[in-house]
Order: structure tokens, then C-alpha cells, then sequence
């Protein structure tokens, strides 16, 4: 059976060459298309969807007001299809923060037939939407800020690291707004995401909870209570620096994910051993199942997003596979558990 698709664009030329994209899978079919978020609200009780694509910047109802308003009444797999220009990245990140699954980026702001340069991209961001579970892309509940009872004396921990695909702007939203502001490990994150959003990723982190949150640079120390976002296209390690330090290594070597949750907890696992934390969350594929596998060789505590919440459940899944996974938790429970690890009041029964 084939996965039923409404596109929403305010281009007529867009929503066309869009469907003739989608419709060369034989498994896709687009069972409408609206010209705008109010247009789209009437065609979705005539031609029920399992996922929807969605412009953000269109007249009447944008697409922000759209998801906001369609994540309440009747939640969707939502595939964000807009510019990569500056001024979408913004709107972007804030979408999938409301519940949108993923994103695409347009090759350009204006209609043009080099929207086929994202055909393969598309369609396969649209399948795995379609395997999506609703209920895991409704709003997460608010906690309390758990406490560290302990900072650092006697416990092993020193870096907390963090790696997340399909999924992670929500999952690392509720984890870093969930950590209390004397967090004493240095953080760092890898999130599959193309180079232009990742400078406006760590900034709306950084202005939404309590700790530092920046791009890394090249040198940059691992320090207490500051969050470390790879950036995007490049890869990002840790080593040893002078006088026990330890900073962060920038690189350009290719692989397949740029930058790759694999190369980051490798070089974790090296440099700090047992004294780590490792953090795999939802996201399609494999990346970070071998390296969360090395982190818990080397002795460090190693944590996975259970299914229950996972927006995709994938990197998580093949870590379990390869019995990389000591704890397997809904992400509701992870900053607390991350912080009783550190406190020492954490038992490996999960």
C-alpha cells in the first residue's frame, strides 16, 4: 500500500515539480496538494495524509501556524521542505521543536527545476516519516531540573557525549533545558544537520536552558557546564591537550555522516576511557552503534533512547544490537539519570 502524501506550498511550480518528485517511488502517492496552511486544514478531512510536506513561509497561514495548530488537533509526520537560506533556518529549527519530524532544504529560495537535486533525499525522509509513531512527536511533559548532589568528588565522570540524527533538535532541547545550571561535565554533541543550521542550532540551545552552548572550533577545551555542537560538513574529536587538558579536534575527512557520531565517541573512548558518559539518541541508520560499542568497552557508561519516545528508532536499535547499551531509557528520564550516574546514586538496572 502506498504512503499518502499532501504537499503544501504556496508555488503552484513547487507543489508540481514536488508531487512529480514524490510520485517517481512507486510506493509514494500525493493524495492532494494546498496552496497554504488554511488550504491544507480543509483538504486534510477530505484526503486523510500519513505525511505531510510543508513550505514555512507562505501568505494566510505560514507554516508555523500550521504545525502548531495541526499538532494539537490531529498530529502528522510533518517533512519540512523550505529555502537553506539564513532566514529559514530560524523558522526551521522552530518547527521541529513544535513536532515536525525532519527537514529538507530546497537548493534555493526561488522555483526552479534543481528542486530535483533532492529527490533521493526527499522520498527517503518521507518513508521513514511514514514510520514515525504519532504519539512520540506530541509535546514532552516538563520536569523538574534534577540536582547533582555530588560535583565531581568521587565520581569518575568528567565529559558527557551526546549523539542524535532524525529527532535530536527535540531530544537535546528537553535534555540540555533539563540539566541544572552547575552541571559539572564538559558536553559534546553531534547532530546530523547541514552546515548552515547549525550556527542558529547551538545559539537557540544556548538561549533556552542553563548552560553554555556554542559550535566547536578548532581547540576548543572541554570544560564544565559548556556544550560543544560539531559543526556541520566537518568532523569533530577530542584529544589531549598540554597540562591534562583536553580540547577539540576539527577535521575535513570524508566519511559518511559529516560529522559522524562514530568518529566522536571513538575518540572519546580513547582520550577519557571510563570517565565518560555516552548518549545515543533517535535517528535513522547505524552512526554511533559502534561507537557507543567502544565507549562501553573502554568502561564508560553508556545510555540509548528507548523506542517509547525515539522519533526513529534506528541508531538506537542497531547499538542494542551490538549490546553497546547499558541503559535504555525514554528521554523523559535521561537528564535525571545522567545526573544520578554523576552523583552516584544510579544503579545499572535498566
Amino acid at each position: 500500500m502506498s504512503i499518502k502524501v499532501l504537499v503544501i506550498d504556496d508555488s503552484a511550480f513547487m507543489r508540481q515539480v514536488l508531487k512529480e518528485i514524490l510520485e517517481t517511488d512507486p510506493d509514494i502517492e500525493v493524495v492532494a496538494v494546498a496552496m497554504d496552511g488554511e488550504d491544507a486544514l480543509k483538504k486534510i478531512e477530505f484526503y486523510p495524509p500519513q505525511v505531510i510536506t510543508l513550505d514555512l513561509k507562505m501568505p494566510r497561514m505560514d507554516g508555523l501556524a500550521f504545525l502548531s495548530q495541526i499538532m494539537k488537533k490531529n498530529p502528522l509526520p510533518v517533512v519540512i521542505v523550505s529555502s537553506w537560506a539564513r532566514e529559514d533556518s530560524e523558522e526551521t529549527l522552530q518547527a521541529l521543536e513544535l513536532g515536525a519530524v525532519d527537514f529538507v532544504t530546497k537548493p534555493g529560495a526561488k522555483p526552479t527545476t534543481d528542486l530535483w537535486q533532492i529527490k533521493e533525499i526527499l522520498r527517503e525522509k518521507v518513508k521513514a516519516a511514514a514510520r514515525v509513531r504519532v504519539d512520540r512527536i506530541r509535546e514532552l511533559p516538563k520536569k523538574e531540573i534534577p540536582v547533582v548532589s555530588t560535583v565531581l568528588e568521587g565520581s569518575y565522570a568528567q565529559i558527557l557525549a551526546m549523539g542524535a540524527s532524525t529527532g535530536g533538535p527535540r531530544a537535546f532541547q528537553f535534555i540540555l533545558t533539563h540539566l541544572p545550571p552547575d552541571f559539572p561535565l564538559g558536553v559534546v554533541v553531534v547532530q546530523h544537520m547541514p552546515r548552515e543550521f547549525i550556527d542558529i542550532f547551538a545559539s537557540r540551545l544556548n538561549n533556552m536552558g542553563p548552560l553554555r552552548v556554542k559550535k566547536a572550533e578548532e581547540e576548543d577545551y572541554i570544560v564544565p557546564g559548556t556544550v560543544l555542537v560539531a559543526p556541520g560538513g566537518l568532523q569533530m574529536r577530542v584529544a589531549g591537550g598540554k597540562d591534562d587538558t583536553v580540547q577539540v579536534r576539527i577535521s575535513r575527512e570524508e566519511r559518511l555522516y559529516r560529522p559522524s557520531i562514530d568518529e566522536m565517541f571513538f575518540s572519546v573512548a580513547d582520550t577519557f576511557k571510563d570517565r565518560a558518559i555516552g548518549v545515543l539518541l533517535s535517528g535513522m541508520g547505524a552512526d554511533g552503534a559502534r561507537g557507543l560499542q567502544q565507549l562501553r568497552k573502554a568502561g564508560a557508561h553508556t545510555i540509548a533512547e528507548s523506542p517509547e519516545t525515539c522519533v526513529i528508532y534506528g541508531m538506537p536499535k542497531e547499538a542494542v544490537k551490538l549490546d553497546a547499551v547499558e541503559s535504555l531509557l525514554p528521554l523523559t528520564e535521561i537528564p535525571d539519570y545522567i545526573c544520578r550516574l554523576i552523583s552516584g546514586q544510579a544503579s545499572l538496572d535498566k
